[in-house]
């Protein structure tokens, strides 16, 4: 089964958190091999994730991280289909 984009950014998290079957995970490693716009989503999510954990300055609590990182998720997602930023989110 070969995997497109949309599966692959709805599966992102997960693969991110390590929490994805390993038939799961070698499908969409197979996806980055080949598309160039995932592998750039990819790299700049993990190094975004490496560069707030790694701070140590940045702490959610749980209940909130988790409500934040879903509306970034449903964001790319979004994104991702149309092929079109939506811009910055208005507080």
């Amino acid at each position: 089964m070969v995997i497109g984009c949309d599966q692959f950014l709805a599966q992102l998290g997960e693969y991110l958190e390590g929490d994805v079957a390993s038939e799961v995970r070698q499908q969409l490693e197979k996806h980055l091999v080949h598309c160039r716009t995932c592998q750039v989503l990819f790299d700049s999510t993990n190094k975004a994730i490496k560069v707030v954990t790694d701070s140590g300055s940045f702490a959610l609590p749980s209940i909130l991280a988790e409500s934040l990182v879903e509306e970034i998720m449903s964001r790319i997602r979004s994104e991702g289909a149309s092929g079109e930023p939506k811009g910055p989110r208005e507080v």
